[in-house]
């Protein structure tokens, strides 16, 4: 019982995963930002000795742990959340016949969050991110300081949505009124046509992913309100929120609400009159349609792990395996 919340307690338990092998030197990148095409297929063979060090959003460690499942050949199978989320998945519950050391180091895999991964990846400590939108300006020049250039590819789609509590009538929102809201112009749920009541906005902090993608996609330059008392450290944290406060509004993406950590007094608002959905994420007839990258550092050489995971993420081996996580591949 509760299979999903205890198996959440673990994660937030761990925090690193097991150290990877020496890895070859990787040369001094150029100052650019590349953004290469889609590679074509490729076939690699990992091994728990030359497999890259990922890290990522946490809304990526699912992709990765079926990533890792597939490439190193350890039997993955989806869980569902038990009464809890009787029709959700997690996952992935791990079945195999001995505890072999693929299979343990699938267990204990651990993302350190959007902005840090970028900051390991910069540092060394990471060969590979997986990241649900690109560098920030801090990270740009953090990496140009440190004579790190990022090499980055588009590998699945996603969806930045917003949140309110299940008993909300609202169904959709303009993205008009949402940057009034979020600025102060509307106070308000009435001016929304829902029910009255102050509407309560929760944030997240800076240079979290849910951050930047709603400055970037949403705000576009104008100031949000200054509410620190509103501010959520976690992807969790306007969940729990607004599970709890009927006058609350939040966002966060799609992946994350709808497979990691739905609830049940939560709903995704539309946008325009649009409701994210995985087919209106794959047709990106949803507004706030967003990418998820694969990240590595610009000069890595091609017959190194690091170089080879990112290119085949990107072939149709690659995105079928993606496709099986939940995400939407971003080939057809």
């Amino acid at each position: 019982m509760y299979r999903y919340l205890n198996l959440l307690l673990l994660l937030m338990m761990i925090t690193s995963c097991s150290p990877g092998p020496p890895m070859t030197p990787l040369p001094s990148p150029s100052p650019i930002l590349n953004q290469p095409t889609i590679s074509p297929s490729v076939s690699p063979e990992f091994t728990l000795r030359n497999y890259p060090r990922v890290d990522g959003s946490t809304s990526t460690l699912p992709l990765e742990t079926t990533i890792a499942c597939h490439l190193l050949e350890v039997p993955c199978t989806w869980q569902d959340g038990g009464p809890f989320m009787p029709t959700r998945r997690f996952g992935p519950d791990l079945l195999y016949a001995d505890s072999s050391g693929a299979a343990e180091k699938i267990h204990t895999m651990w993302h350190s969050g959007t902005h840090q991964s970028y900051m390991n990846l910069i540092h060394g400590d990471a060969d590979v991110i997986l990241v649900a939108r690109e560098p920030s300006d801090d990270e740009l020049e953090a990496a140009s300081q440190a004579g790190v250039v990022f090499e980055i590819q588009p590998i699945a789609l996603d969806a930045f949505v917003f949140l309110a509590h299940a008993e909300n009538p609202l169904e959709s929102i303009k993205l008009s009124q949402i940057r009034e809201v979020y600025s102060g112009g509307i106070t308000n749920w009435e001016e929304l046509g829902s029910n009255s009541g102050a509407i309560h906005t929760y944030q997240r902090n800076p240079n979290s992913g849910s951050q930047e993608l709603m400055e970037k996609l949403v705000m576009k330059g104008t100031p949000m309100l200054n509410s620190p008392e509103m501010i959520l450290e976690t992807m969790m944290g306007p969940i729990n929120a607004i599970s709890d406060d009927p006058l609350g509004i939040g966002y966060s993406v799609f992946y994350y609400a709808q497979n990691i950590f739905p609830h049940d007094q939560i709903k995704l608002v539309g946008v325009d009159g649009i409701t994210p959905s995985t087919a209106t994420i794959a047709d990106q007839s949803y507004p706030f349609t967003t990418q998820v990258y694969a990240v590595i550092r610009e000069g890595t050489p091609p017959e190194h792990a690091s170089a080879v995971f990112f290119n085949w993420l990107s072939s149709e081996a690659g995105q079928q395996v993606i496709s099986e996580s939940g995400y939407v591949p971003i080939l057809p």
